[in-house]
């Protein structure tokens, strides 16, 4: 009906607007009138249909947004149970009273093991810095003694350790007769750039040359292969204490053992990231 209206000539559309503005909505010949009256009534049913279809679009997006805030309480009570019943970590379980005396005892052992080998890294990034220091000698173990009388001790205990000129370390015997012993231990030691010189009966001198590309390669060396060691030694008591958790009923996915891998998988890390610092010096 629209098009018609458009189509119709320019004197019937002058027609039309001067019948409209005196107020007399009629067009020539007069019966035509109701057709016309109804394209004019058409576009407003037209303009509701479109409004209407927009109105529904949105009244569904609002259904569907109460729908999902109906069922997300449900969701989360699901999830909220999974994490309480099936995803409980160990550390937060409840370990029995004797078990928990043994793995205190385990981490006791482990925590030793690691700081035995924070202390032996601290030695070798001194050494990768050109830093000279007794405690490049903490290792070196004197067997003195004979037979039965045989014993193994620290350096520190049978000799003086010092620093000269800031490059050279000097070990003094207390005992003269036990330098040999020590000469030996440090070379038993397998220090690596440190080859000890005989002065006098009491005295021994070690030049520390200072750090290469090569010197920091053997540090870091030297640092990964304690860091397997101090490993082995941390499983090995993860491994006792685990047999004598079983032995007292605990099995495998028991929180007691759960607690005891935590324990292990701890100080390991610990070991990693201390040889991961000597390796960024």
């Amino acid at each position: 009906m629209i098009v018609t209206v458009l189509r119709t000539s320019c004197a019937a559309s002058r027609s039309l607007l001067l019948h409209r503005t005196n107020g007399i909505v009629s067009l020539h010949p007069p019966q035509n009138l109701s057709a016309y009256s109804r394209s004019f009534h058409a576009t407003p049913i037209v303009l509701k249909k479109k409004s209407s279809k927009h109105d529904k679009q949105q009244a569904a997006a609002v259904e569907e947004d109460e729908g999902d805030e109906d069922d997300a309480p449900k969701k989360k009570g699901k999830s909220k149970g999974m994490l309480v019943a099936e995803l409980t970590p160990a550390s937060k379980s409840k370990v029995s009273p004797e078990a928990r005396a043994e793995c205190t005892q385990a981490s006791t052992k482990m925590r030793n093991n690691v700081e035995w080998y924070r202390n032996q890294m601290a030695g070798l990034e001194n050494r990768a810095q050109g830093r000279v220091s007794p405690a490049i000698l903490d290792s070196v173990r004197v067997h003195i003694g004979a037979g039965e009388e045989e014993a193994i001790v620290k350096l520190m205990e049978v000799a003086t350790v010092g620093v000269k000129e800031g490059t050279v370390l000097v070990v003094t015997v207390f005992d003269e007769h036990n330098l040999k012993a020590v000469e030996k231990a440090i070379y038993a030691a397998n220090i690596p750039q440190v080859v000890p010189q005989k002065i006098d009966s009491r005295t021994i001198r070690i030049p520390m040359p200072k750090p290469t590309v090569e010197g920091k390669e053997s540090f870091i060396k030297e640092g990964s292969k304690e860091a397997e060691n101090t490993k082995k030694k941390i499983r090995a008591v993860r491994e006792a204490s685990a047999k004598i958790l079983t032995k007292m009923g605990f099995d495998k996915w028991s929180p007691e053992l759960k607690e005891m891998q935590k324990l292990t998988d701890d100080a390991i890390e610990d070991v990693d990231k201390i040889l991961q610092h000597l390796k960024s010096v």
